[in-house]
């Protein structure tokens, strides 16, 4: 329980804090760029146009994403037809069903979508239309990672897209119609972080950012891209923004994956990070390299099993657990902006011990971090519903459902079982790597030493998945006890 108490203490209940990017150089001046072969139009501030020029001229680039579980925007970036678009619209589901541009006239449907690459730290993801057509694309306000100041300015004219069915003001009958509604507005903020989210500086705008939002550009008074819509706060008005300079950087990072030696290099860097970040205490840094194929099925399981005692005696103390944190919540003095999140993780503990998981019918069938890990993303949702949305109970019931439910929350259950074997501090050296070829994908399996002070020396395997464009730790399995 020690070293759960320490990925859960490493997991932050959406606390901002700052992550620096490494600086990438690349000219800033007006023209194309050529990253990682997506090819980006930066567009001059020169001239200023209307609204309604600005929302003509993106709406012809903006794609509707439907996915077997969601929908979302993305938007052109590259005639050839690379999109941008958040990552939560993609990660949680098993495949893209179509792209459809309802600006265009007439609309354009697309069914043959590829997820190119999924920005394993921003919210932020790239796809491929795959077609010889030449799409309607955006010009970005920088090309190249930049300060979001040097593009983008306090109280800035903006404007959003929202399509027609899915923006709430119009009649009954709009819900059919093609196309989007522009929403003008302004920036309010240039610096906001959100840990929970991704790292880096998001900037806020006024219009709110409703659903089916997510993944759209935020457009200048030049008709440039100069964002992407990521999210929002409940209890807050307006939205929040990605600075359209991160996605350029994604791009730059993205590895190139096309030949076997890149394959085994790019893996090699994935296993060493992963080793390190465990080493060093980095633990969310960690937890997003758990392959989603793998979390999945954990986060499946687990709630699988839990589900089926609620019927019967486990709901008792699944109630009582809700009641604590009801408990906490009304401890609280009126005005106070911060909660105890360590009160909620004292809380969110107990449910470890033999009696919780006993009275919850689940002692002989889950492992104590299987069950840690998913009170934990229910009681960071439920807690932080009920506190900062201010929402009744039944509500925030269904916010801490659809959390676990992300690929982010069963990242935390498939790493609860790999920190049983590797935890900070321990002397954890990798060996040689191995790539095993696959019949859609290949496999890495990496051979690691784990040396600790109360226990002793193990030899693991760690396996990795190549998913999304990038390699992610699958599984970690104990080979032995080193003689």
């Amino acid at each position: 329980m020690t070293g759960l108490l320490r990925v859960l203490r490493n997991i932050p209940f959406s606390k901002p804090s700052v992550l620096l990017a490494a600086a990438l150089a690349f000219s800033a001046c007006a023209g194309r760029n050529d990253i990682g072969g997506v090819h980006l139009e930066q567009g001059p501030a020169a001239r200023e146009l209307a609204a309604l020029a600005v929302a003509q001229k993106g709406a012809a680039a903006v794609a509707v994403v439907e996915t077997d579980v969601g929908r979302g925007l993305a938007f052109v970036v590259d005639p050839a037809g690379y999109l941008i678009t958040n990552r939560h619209v993609v990660e949680d589901a098993d495949h893209v069903e179509e792209l459809t541009f309802p600006a265009l006239q007439p609309p354009r449907t697309f069914t043959r979508v590829r997820i190119v690459y999924i920005d394993p730290q921003r919210d932020l993801a790239l796809l491929k239309i795959e077609t010889d057509e030449r799409l309607p694309y955006l010009s970005l306000a920088t090309g190249t990672p930049r300060p979001v100041e040097k593009y983008l300015g306090y109280a800035d004219r903006v404007l959003l897209l929202t399509r027609v069915a899915e923006d709430g003001s119009g009649n009954r009958g709009d819900a059919t119609k093609p196309g989007f509604v522009a929403r003008t507005g302004k920036v309010r903020e240039l610096e906001v972080y959100n840990q929970a989210v991704g790292p880096g500086a998001f900037f806020g705008l006024t219009q709110d950012v409703k659903r089916g939002m997510s993944g759209g550009p935020v457009l200048d008074r030049f008709g440039r891209a100069v964002g992407v819509v990521s999210w929002t706060w409940k209890h807050r008005v307006g939205g929040y923004a990605i600075p359209i300079a991160e996605a350029a950087q994604m791009l730059a990072e993205r590895p190139l994956l096309d030949t076997t030696d890149q394959q085994t290099h790019r893996a090699e860097d994935r296993a060493r990070g992963f080793v390190d970040a465990i080493h060093g205490g980095q633990l969310d840094v960690a937890r997003r390299m758990i392959s989603p194929t793998y979390a999945r099925k954990m986060r499946s399981y687990t709630m699988r099993t839990i589900a089926e005692q609620l019927s019967g005696d486990g709901k008792e103390p699944v109630q009582q657990f809700v009641a604590a944190l009801e408990g906490i919540l009304d401890s609280q003095p009126p005005g106070t902006d911060d909660l105890p999140f360590s009160a909620v993780q004292e809380i969110v503990l107990r449910t470890g011990t033999d009696s919780f998981m006993s009275a919850l019918g689940v002692d002989s069938i889950l492992t104590r971090e299987q069950v840690v890990s998913f009170f934990f993303e229910f009681a960071q949702a439920y807690v932080s519903a009920r506190f900062f949305a201010d929402i009744d109970r039944d509500a925030a019931m269904d916010a801490a459902l659809a959390r676990l439910q992300t690929v982010d929350a069963a990242r935390t259950f498939a790493f609860a079982e790999v920190a049983k074997r590797m935890s900070t501090g321990d002397d954890i050296r990798l060996g040689k790597l191995e790539l095993i070829p696959g019949a859609y994908a290949p496999q890495a399996v990496a051979h690691i030493h784990v040396t600790t002070k109360d226990a002793r020396p193990l030899d693991l395997i760690l396996q990795l998945r190549l998913e999304w464009g990038d390699w992610y730790v699958a599984e970690l399995q104990t080979v032995g006890i080193a003689g």
